[in-house]
């Protein structure tokens, strides 16, 4: 956290960091779960490839709900303020994921039991839709102009590191305590309560947070929020929503196959035992929690979008290099691979993502732009790459395949990242109003705190 801070920048930067930390604590255990236990316990009369693919499948479903809710977290957030959505989101988030954790098996309840767990996943869903976006923007939203968004930007930015970090670790203690018997039975069920603590911590400390100066400061230039903030959007930001979406394309579907695809494909190709893996993923998610915040101070020296590129570049040597390094059966490879490739060549892209997708969008719309075209990328990005992995090493048989499509992600996001233009620098941003949609006498007025 930054030193000599108010108390209020302080908790909104922390209620930001639990946000984003639980997020991605739900993202990893969820796809640690489909990897290792849900074909079994979900899909149990299905061949070993089937269930997997069935499992990823239901992975995939949340990444499809995302949108949908982030369409109403953004809309809401856009007109009554950040603070009441993100209350609602976390608690709705948490309510899904302890309810996984208490779901019955096939064996005891048939088909009702992947029902249920597509049921749980698509609330999850709904309430992650706006859960980052809302998280970066009470952190970035603190400052106005582009003034330390670098920094601010990359606190919940940590949250993708630490969620890891627990994710694995957690999995990692339970696995190591209980036999495979237990662990089917019961351990597995460990880790989605265990995110019930981080919910309860996170509501305590949103409850504590005023709404972000930035919203405020621009909500007080106009009479009335926009009636349909994501309809103006999508008119007068068209070009910015469109390559934003691939900004992120690249590193979602790096991400994805490093810590969520690796494990399948090391047990498939009996190279190492799968918890070599996780131990190399926690050893990158600690780097990452200390490489994070540091590449966001060289963001404000540099430039958000210059790092976004280096670290992208370097994220496309790291992804050329992962298999190679993968197949050669040495635990130390791998994690060396791991900890380049997502905790320090991932994170240089990450730790500048969170400010410079807020450049992009006006304050009153910002919330719309950002969380909608977050989550229709992670459903081209994460959502389906491992799905996407293990179709193509079914079908190959070669590791370079995957290979291959990390880096024409990569590719793309490069090519966005460099077309992207922030919203002040276009003449649509200097009018505070909105004559094409101006609210109607109904609207509500944005609430000043």
């Amino acid at each position: 956290m930054p030193k000599n801070s108010d108390p209020r920048l302080r908790r909104a930067l922390q209620a930001s960091l639990f946000g984003s930390t639980l997020e991605f604590y739900d993202y990893i255990i969820f796809g640690l779960a489909a990897a290792l236990v849900f074909p079994k316990v979900f899909f149990p009369h299905s061949s070993p490839t089937a269930g997997l693919l069935s499992a990823f499948a239901t992975f995939a479903v949340g990444f499809v709900a995302r949108p949908i809710g982030a369409v109403i977290a953004g809309h809401f957030g856009d007109r009554i303020g950040r603070r009441r959505v993100l209350l609602i989101t976390l608690f709705a988030m948490g309510v899904a994921t302890g309810g996984i954790g208490l779901l019955p098996t096939y064996d005891q309840v048939g088909l009702w039991a992947p029902a249920l767990l597509v049921v749980c996943r698509i609330v999850q869903g709904l309430s992650l839709g706006g859960e980052w976006s809302g998280s970066v923007l009470l952190a970035v939203e603190q400052t106005s102009g582009s003034r330390r968004k670098g920094l601010f930007g990359s606190i919940p930015q940590v949250g993708d590191p630490l969620g890891l970090l627990l994710a694995n670790g957690a999995f990692a203690i339970v696995k190591a305590t209980t036999s495979d018997e237990a662990f089917l039975a019961w351990g597995w069920r460990v880790p989605f309560l265990l995110g019930l603590v981080i919910v309860a911590v996170g509501m305590w400390l949103r409850l504590r947070v005023t709404e972000t100066p930035e919203f405020e400061e621009r909500m007080a230039t106009v009479s009335e929020p926009l009636k349909r903030p994501l309809v103006t959007l999508l008119r007068e930001q068209p070009r910015n929503f469109v390559l934003s979406m691939g900004c992120r394309l690249g590193n979602d579907v790096a991400f994805y196959i490093v810590t969520v695809f690796a494990i399948t494909y090391v047990t498939h190709e009996n190279l190492m035992d799968g918890s070599v893996v996780l131990i190399a993923t926690m050893a990158a998610a600690g780097v990452g929690v200390i490489v994070t915040p540091l590449m966001g101070v060289v963001a404000d020296r540099i430039g958000l979008r210059k790092l976004a590129i280096c670290g992208l570049l370097a994220l496309g040597v790291g992804v050329a290099a992962y298999f190679p390094l993968l197949n050669a059966g040495q635990p130390v490879l791998a994690i060396a691979a791991a900890v380049f490739t997502s905790g320090i060549a991932a994170k240089a892209f990450w730790a500048p993502y969170a400010g410079f997708m807020s450049t992009l969008f006006p304050p009153e719309m910002r919330f719309s732009g950002m969380s909608f075209s977050f989550q229709l990328a992670g459903i081209v990005g994460g959502g389906i790459a491992p799905f996407v992995a293990v179709t193509l090493l079914e079908f190959t048989g070669s590791s370079w395949a995957i290979t291959v499509y990390g880096l024409i992600a990569i590719a793309i996001s490069l090519a966005c990242v460099a077309a992207v233009r922030p919203y002040a620098q276009q003449s649509s941003a200097d009018s505070t109003t909105h004559p094409k949609d101006s609210p109607n006498q109904n609207a509500h007025p944005i609430v000043k705190k």
